[in-house]
C-alpha cells in the first residue's frame, strides 16, 4: 500500500480513527491528541467528543459483558483481561458500600490498572446502566480535558526544544514516567491480590 494514501486517509478520517483508537488503546490515545493539538493538526471540539466517544463505548461494552454474562465470563476469559474472581470480590464488596465513588473515581484514575474489573462489576453487580452512565460521562469529562492539557503540554514542550538530544531526552523522560505509572498500577493491583 501507497504510504501517501495511507497518510491521505489518516488525514481525512482522523476523528474516526480517534474514537476506536480510544476504546481499543485508551489514555495513551489522548496523550498523543494532546500533542497534535498543540502542534495544531487536530481541533479540539471533534477531538474531544471523539475520545470520549471510544473511551465509553469501551466502558458500555464491559458494562454489558458483566451484566450478560458475568461469572462465567470470568472463569473461562477473566485471565486474560486480567479479571479474577478475587478481584470481582473484592470489586463487589467495595461496591456494597461505594459503587458511585468507585465508578467516579475509577474513571479519573484509569482505575490504576483495575478499570476492566469495576466497569465489569458494575455490570455484574446490576448498577442501573443510567446511573453508571452519568457518572462515567462526568468523570470522562475530567479524565479527557485532563489527558488532553498533559499532552498539549509536553507538545509545547517539543516545540520549545530545538536540538534532537534534548528531544531525545524529553521522549526518554516521557517514557520513564508512563513506565512509573504502569508499574505502580501493578504493584497496587498485586498488594490487593495480596490481601485477598
Amino acid at each position: 500500500m501507497d504510504p501517501g494514501f495511507l497518510m491521505g486517509l489518516i488525514v481525512d478520517y482522523t476523528y474516526l480513527i480517534i474514537a476506536p483508537a480510544a476504546m481499543i488503546i485508551g489514555p495513551p490515545v489522548s496523550l498523543v491528541a494532546g500533542v497534535l493539538l498543540r502542534l495544531d493538526v487536530i481541533s479540539i471540539i471533534p477531538t474531544a467528543l471523539a475520545l470520549a466517544a471510544g473511551e465509553l463505548g469501551a466502558d458500555i461494552l464491559w458494562y454489558w459483558i458483566g451484566r450478560r454474562y458475568g461469572e462465567q465470563f470470568v472463569e473461562r476469559y477473566g485471565r486474560y483481561f486480567g479479571i479474577t474472581e478475587s478481584s470481582i470480590a473484592y470489586a463487589k464488596d467495595l461496591y456494597s458500600r461505594h459503587h458511585d465513588i468507585i465508578i467516579f473515581t475509577s474513571k479519573l484514575t484509569a482505575g490504576f490498572g483495575f478499570a476492566m474489573v469495576i466497569l465489569f462489576t458494575a455490570g455484574l453487580s446490576r448498577v442501573p446502566f443510567r446511573r453508571y452512565m452519568m457518572l462515567n460521562i462526568a468523570g470522562q469529562f475530567l479524565w479527557t480535558a485532563g489527558l488532553l492539557s498533559i499532552g498539549y503540554f509536553l507538545g509545547h514542550i517539543y516545540l520549545k526544544v530545538e536540538n534532537t538530544f534534548e528531544k531525545m531526552a524529553l521522549f526518554a523522560l516521557v517514557a520513564l514516567v508512563l513506565a512509573s505509572l504502569f508499574g505502580f498500577s501493578r504493584y497496587l493491583r498485586s498488594g490487593i491480590h495480596r490481601k485477598l
